[in-house]
């Protein structure tokens, strides 16, 4: 019987928020939820390509409902649709508009720190790996082993992680997750590929 793969725990702490919406009368409380939750997706630059079906989930309103404030935020200035993450992305990548007055996407990369540049590209480079998996296709026992072993480490880093916590360490949410999956990668490069039948009798 083959391990039961372990879910992730949303380690989500906080969303930043256009703070303009907050004076906007067209915003109604309803659709802060949404802008809210959307925000609590994106990255350093504000791009998200969550579902709205998740997001449906996160604040309780159907995928149609969620499209219905979607559709108010675009108008009013709040979302735009940007660049896909990975070739064949099947959900629909958005960016949240914190200045109206900045158009282009390198523009507000630009203005990043160092550091969140670092952080973006990493992050970037491990979605356009998650991608290519999705286009090609995981058919293999040894890459189905892979993906339960970067889970079972990861949950074994969080552990970890809190455990210290626990003890008086302190440590962000973010760096907490960032870290266990950054270990969890490095420890799944350290491994090699099983060997077949063929290759062991060679």
């Amino acid at each position: 019987m083959r391990p039961k793969q372990l879910k992730a725990k949303d380690l989500r702490a906080f969303a930043v928020v256009p703070i303009r919406a907050l004076k906007d009368p067209r915003i109604t409380p309803a659709t802060f939820r949404v802008l809210a939750a959307f925000c609590s997706y994106a990255d350093h630059m504000g791009r998200t390509f969550v579902s709205q079906a998740r997001v449906g989930q996160d604040v309780g309103l159907s995928q149609s409902g969620v499209s219905w404030h979607v559709v108010r935020l675009r108008k009013f200035g709040y979302m735009t649709h940007c660049k896909p993450f990975y070739k064949d992305q099947k959900s629909t990548s958005n960016r949240i508009v914190y200045d109206p007055q900045v158009k282009l996407e390198e523009t507000i990369r630009s203005r990043l720190t160092p550091k969140q540049q670092i952080q973006l590209g990493e992050a970037e480079a491990m979605l356009k790996q998650e991608g290519n998996t999705r286009l090609t296709g995981i058919n293999t026992w040894s890459e189905l082993d892979l993906l339960v072993y970067m889970e079972k480490f990861e949950c074994l880093a969080r552990d970890f992680f809190t455990a210290a916590i626990a003890d008086g360490w302190v440590i962000k949410h973010e760096k907490l997750r960032r870290g266990a999956a950054m270990l969890a990668n490095q420890a799944i490069e350290l491994l090699s590929a099983p060997y077949s039948d063929e290759e062991a009798a060679a």
